[in-house]
């Protein structure tokens, strides 16, 4: 990470650096979705980007993914976008409010089809549902994750996935487990595990992006 040279502020938490050849930002949006997607869509209205690299953090609702290990959403869905709740619950989708195969939704899930074979092969890739609220148990979301069968849940990947979708840029969503959903704790703030994970990764990302064909 020595090598990022800062080049200007573009805005708060959001600031241009360059690394050897390449110009790189970097945007911090904050916990929220609606707050990440509108950050997210005001940087890429703003600025033409080869490629967006995202990292947040997520939590298991299977034995693996493994506490503290960073996963690769590849497909997501959106988890409370319907009415109802639990079993109850009913998406847009299923009542044609919006069709499932609208673009850039397949039976109503978001897919990555980005995936460069020679980063990340030891990066688990994992199938994500975003929810506003993250609940306690699969019990709270057994409607929902009949979709896609979910390994991760997060707060905010499948928004910022569409917009990428919709917006035509590429995107790799990298998500640090920060444990399983039911040891969910509501005062978890970032550690220094997680933040060690995430600096090898974007420092072995950073290395290696000379080297992609990203257009």
């Amino acid at each position: 990470m020595k090598k990022l040279i800062l080049v200007e502020n573009l805005g708060v938490n959001y600031a241009r650096f360059s690394y050897e050849n390449l110009s790189i930002d970097i945007l911090i949006y904050g916990i929220g979705s609606g707050m990440a997607t509108y950050e997210l869509t005001k940087v890429l209205n703003s600025h033409k980007y080869d490629l967006v690299l995202q990292y947040g953090r997520c939590y298991a609702l299977k034995d693996h993914p493994e506490k503290n290990q960073l996963v690769c959403i590849i497909d997501d869905y959106f988890g409370d976008l319907g009415f109802g709740n639990a079993n109850d619950f009913t998406s847009i989708f299923d009542l044609n409010l919006r069709s499932k195969n609208e673009i850039p939704f397949k039976e109503e899930t978001l897919e990555n089809d980005l995936i460069f074979s020679e980063l990340f092969q030891d990066i688990k890739k994992v199938s994500g549902i975003t929810c506003n609220s993250i609940p306690l148990n699969l019990q709270d979301i057994s409607n929902s994750y009949l979709k896609n069968h979910p390994d991760v849940i997060s707060r905010e990947a499948a928004n910022l996935l569409y917009v990428c979708l919709k917006e035509k840029v590429k995107i790799i969503q990298l998500y640090y487990v920060l444990d399983r959903v039911e040891n969910l704790n509501y005062n978890n703030k970032f550690s220094d595990e997680m933040s060690d994970a995430i600096i090898l990764n974007l420092e072995a990302f950073l290395l290696e992006l000379p080297l992609l064909k990203i257009n």
